[in-house]
């Protein structure tokens, strides 16, 4: 109960006005990385416009909440990358900050609130997770590591943990990952603050699905990833015992990422609408490195949930980066000579997984092809630059 009170107090310094209906914004999967790579958002160039955006959106939103995967790495020596997105918040530096001490504007107005994801436990970038079970640099740079709620006179929003990746089955398949999951005092916490705020809208947020469910990519595109069942690419531990404190206290939302794609669903599965009334709507949103987000606007009556939208394109005067840009990499794995199917003029760059230069090379045409016999086994950067932007791809070097 200690632990109860405390997170309440600290929390309740930070909430709308009594009884107002206010907005705020679900963001996941930032991925933040301060080198180049596939799926990231390098130098937090795509975080730094969105939050620009939300600092002048109207209605002001009361704050932002990302749903996990704060960083591309996080453990990674020796910050975890979060200085590369903690250097456009404000204040710009901080060490083991609290609960809502970070905000996306000047006026420290708009606080914005974290809560992990899987890739906060890995250590390296490979082609199987190289993670554990402690967050040792996201506690330094992010926020501490625990559940907590913010909590205001109409509505309720509990931040939990879903932990680290699970694999019971065997070999990690990063394809494939599921959470941990919620312990059992996660499970008794959550069960408190929902009795407390029983007469409130109430939403839960963490990072992997509760529901999964086939939906769109960012760009508004048919989501291919693989969706075996509703429990796919969720967590372990406690998933029933939660879905049932869902239905029983009557929660609005429960706002996840992880699977990179935007789709809303019930309990059984089923896709829905933003806004279908009749239960708890588990909400997916697409990754933050493509810019998307959704806007949520609670009232005492309902929780509305904005169809997916996406910041601004623009960086450095440029559109999207990679936007038209088709490249691929065959074959891979690959021993001797590695082929790069490009379609547009390109220089291309072989860097080390942690982004170290090997070499360069021009594109010979829209097929070039680079003899890399002489590397050393292990996984590698090709980094395509063209007059449109750049674009990323990982390949492995067989020894």
């Amino acid at each position: 109960m200690k632990k109860l009170i405390s997170l309440l107090l600290i929390l309740c310094m930070t909430t709308p006005g009594a009884f107002a209906q206010f907005t705020f914004i679900d963001m996941s999967d930032l991925h933040i990385s301060n080198i180049p790579f596939q799926n990231s958002d390098t130098n937090a160039q795509y975080f730094r416009i969105a939050i620009r955006e939300f600092a002048d959106l109207s209605p002001k939103p009361a704050f932002v909440v990302v749903s996990g995967d704060v960083s591309n790495v996080g453990n990674e020596t020796p910050d975890g990358m979060y200085p590369t997105l903690t250097r456009y918040l404000f204040p710009p530096t901080l060490t083991n900050p609290g609960i809502g001490d970070y905000f996306i504007d000047s006026a420290r107005t708009i606080p914005i609130y974290f809560t992990p994801g899987n890739h906060e436990y890995w250590v390296a970038l490979s082609m199987q997770p190289v993670s554990n079970d402690t967050l040792k640099y996201y506690t330094k740079y992010i926020t501490p590591d625990r559940d907590y709620a913010i909590t205001t006179d109409i509505a309720v929003m509990v931040v939990l943990r879903s932990g680290h990746d699970d694999n019971p089955s065997g070999t990690p398949n990063p394809d494939d990952i599921e959470g941990s999951g919620l312990a059992d005092d996660q499970i008794t916490y959550l069960r408190d603050i929902l009795h407390l705020n029983s007469a409130k809208r109430k939403i839960i947020v963490f990072h992997h699905p509760a529901v999964n469910a086939i939906g769109t990519n960012s760009d508004g595109t048919p989501f291919t990833g693989p969706v075996s069942d509703t429990a796919d690419n969720s967590f372990v531990n406690n998933r029933t015992r939660f879905l049932n404190i869902c239905d029983s206290n009557h929660v609005d939302l429960v706002l996840n990422g992880h699977e990179h794609q935007n789709v809303v669903a019930n309990r059984l599965g089923d896709t829905i609408g933003e806004n279908w009334p009749y239960g708890t709507r588990f909400v997916q949103t697409a990754a933050g490195f493509n810019r998307s987000y959704r806007i949520i606007t609670v009232a005492s009556d309902f929780v509305s949930v904005s169809k997916p939208k996406r910041s601004s394109s623009t960086i450095f005067g440029m559109n999207e980066l990679g936007s038209s840009l088709h490249l691929s990499v065959f074959p891979n794995p690959v021993a001797g000579k590695l082929t790069i199917e490009c379609s547009q003029k390109a220089t291309f760059d072989i860097l080390t997984i942690e982004g170290q230069w090997i070499a360069s090379a021009q594109a010979t045409g829209m097929t070039t092809t680079l003899d890399i016999g002489h590397l050393p086994g292990g996984v590698y950067l090709l980094k395509a630059t063209t007059d449109r932007g750049v674009s990323v791809r990982k390949f492995i070097k067989q020894p």
